[in-house]
């Protein structure tokens, strides 16, 4: 990673973390013309048009995020709960298949597998493994607020 992308990165992230989305899409719109071979930048713009709920491309540049690099977990999990929210729930186990030769005790893996209980109602195992995977290690804090909003929002039992 170049200093240059380091430094798009690191601003674009502190702009969205301060709730400045423009600055934020227009900083790694910079950084995926400067670097398009950069996945962790074209991630993170996915992610950022997600929150504005531009869903194709969130889901186009999350997807060049893993061709990129298929090591980058947070933007396969990204883009799993993507397509979950798009109702195409099987496209979204085959892009978390490869989450399956993480730790058992890797975040990611804790919740893609209560996603999978979810498919079959069962609240109360879904919400231990939110749990387990909000204490374990490996997420991103926005995934983690997505995940602390969807246990807050469980049915009981």
């Amino acid at each position: 990673m170049t200093d240059t992308a380091d430094r798009l990165l690191d601003q674009a992230l502190a702009a969205a973390n301060a709730d400045d989305h423009t600055t934020a899409l227009r900083l790694l719109k910079d950084g995926a013309a400067q670097h398009p071979d950069h996945a962790a930048i074209a991630y993170q713009l996915g992610a950022e048009f997600a929150h504005l709920e531009l869903f194709d491309a969130a889901e186009a540049q999350m997807t060049r995020a893993l061709g990129l690099d298929a090591e980058l977990h947070a933007a396969r999990f990204h883009l799993g709960l993507l397509q979950i929210t798009r109702s195409r729930f099987d496209e979204a186990i085959a892009t978390w298949q490869a989450l399956d030769a993480l730790p058992d005790d890797h975040a990611l893996r804790l919740y893609k597998q209560a996603f999978e209980i979810l498919a079959e109602d069962r609240f109360e195992p879904a919400r231990v493994l939110l749990t387990r995977g909000l204490a374990a290690r490996g997420s991103t804090p926005a995934l983690d607020r997505d995940m602390r909003t969807l246990l807050a929002r469980l049915p009981p039992g």
